[in-house]
């Protein structure tokens, strides 16, 4: 038997708990979404770095990181890249050398997202392979330290719970040491 005022509350209750459920449930999809592009450049800032710092010397070793980072990173929407660097980094401080941010960098290489091409390319270059010390602590180190930083513009999937966020990340490691017959220092 029903009472005369629990008419109607089940659909009341629904009217409230509804939105609080699609909200919770957008927000996990957001997040989602959040998380894998987070995965994605953390991802391939590493291994574009790991690729530099394996390449001491070599004209061409921002390029090939650029490369390593579009390879690695197929998760994200390289049209959606805001900066890529190639930078060097101090070996006994570990702060970025020459600047305070990346608009006044004396040795970095910064790259842009091609999607003609589909590849990442240098617009601007401030770092020559040849200033590269790759020569071990015994014998003219310490070596230089090079670094790796991506920035990812992510729109939101439904635009209700986030709005536009950046997700960047930097990652930085020493150049392999190569031998004094190669050529590892200035």
């Amino acid at each position: 038997k029903r009472i005369l005022g629990d008419r109607g509350a089940s659909a009341v209750e629904a009217a409230i708990v509804t939105p609080v459920v699609m909200a919770l449930l957008f927000g996990i999809i957001e997040l989602g979404f959040v998380f894998k592009d987070y995965l994605a450049v953390a991802g391939a800032v590493r291994a574009g770095v790991r690729t530099a710092s394996a390449n001491p010397r070599t004209a061409s070793f921002a390029q090939v990181a650029a490369n390593k980072v579009a390879q690695t990173g197929g998760a994200m929407n390289f049209n959606d890249v805001k900066e890529l660097w190639v930078f060097k980094v101090d070996p006994t401080t570990n702060q970025t050398i020459g600047f305070s941010n990346f608009s006044d960098c004396n040795y970095c290489v910064k790259f842009i997202w091609d999607s003609g091409t589909k590849a990442f390319v240098p617009i601007t270059d401030t770092w020559a392979s040849t200033t590269q010390n790759a020569c071990s602590l015994s014998i003219g180190g310490p070596l230089d330290r090079i670094g790796v930083y991506l920035q990812l513009k992510h729109d939101p999937f439904t635009g209700l719970v986030l709005k536009t966020i950046y997700i960047s990340e930097a990652s930085v490691l020493s150049l392999e040491p190569i031998p004094v017959s190669a050529g590892c220092k200035p």
